[in-house]
């Protein structure tokens, strides 16, 4: 897939990773390809965090001047919507028996690609995804609940994704060791008494907690 110049049109880039777009007729080849672009990015991110990639330092990992750079894309935004198209991968195909053994599959299998990633925490959606690989990731949940057929598959695989996404930031969090204050345990505590035990309690394993919220989803569609 080659690079054009994006120019004002912003999502040059997303079209050409659709492959909907086609490629220069003549001219000289561009070095790079967009997924050479969002694989470098997805580098400095998983060294650096994702407050790490700029246009810049996606430069200086290719070798090109930043001016460069806006050859394959114009913003931050696009950059980063192309890094979690490429960081998301392909789905496993699921194997399970039943629905849910595979609906579970399909949580750990994402959660792992955000422990691959833990920046893609960070990534806040603001709508519906417009990069092909987060809808395959889509279509295989909904197909793996094709047999239920009094259940919405792409609601279900938004609020799991959702639940993955937030379990994976507070890991995240927990990895980093960022201790909640002293001060904020006891102010809980005083104004929220029934939440005072949340202050000394364990949340250590966050895969145990997501697996916790996994189960009272699951257990809420089968009383369904």
């Amino acid at each position: 897939m080659t690079c054009q110049p994006v120019g004002a049109n912003g999502d040059r880039a997303l079209r050409l990773l659709w492959g909907v777009e086609p490629g220069p007729a003549r001219g000289p080849k561009a070095r790079w390809t967009i997924a050479d672009v969002a694989a470098r990015a997805v580098g400095v991110a998983d060294r650096g965090g994702l407050e790490s990639v700029t246009l810049a330092n996606v430069a200086a990992e290719l070798g090109v001047t930043t001016g460069a750079v806006y050859r394959y894309v114009d913003s931050k935004d696009i950059l980063v919507e192309l890094m979690v198209d490429a960081a998301a991968g392909d789905p496993p195909p699921l194997t399970g028996q039943t629905w849910d053994a595979r609906t579970r599959e399909w949580v750990w299998a994402l959660r792992d690609r955000y422990r691959q990633h833990p920046w893609m925490a960070d990534v806040r959606p603001s709508g519906m995804p417009r990069q092909p690989r987060p809808f395959a990731w889509i279509e295989t949940l909904v197909l793996a609940l094709a047999d239920r057929e009094d259940l919405d598959g792409m609601r279900v695989a938004l609020l799991l994704e959702g639940l993955v996404r937030t379990y994976s930031a507070i890991a995240q969090g927990l990895t980093a060791r960022r201790e909640p204050a002293t001060w904020l345990g006891m102010a809980v505590a005083d104004r929220f008494p029934t939440l005072a035990a949340a202050a000394d309690r364990d949340w250590a394993n966050a895969d145990a907690e997501l697996d916790y919220a996994i189960e009272i989803v699951l257990r809420g569609i089968t009383a369904g």
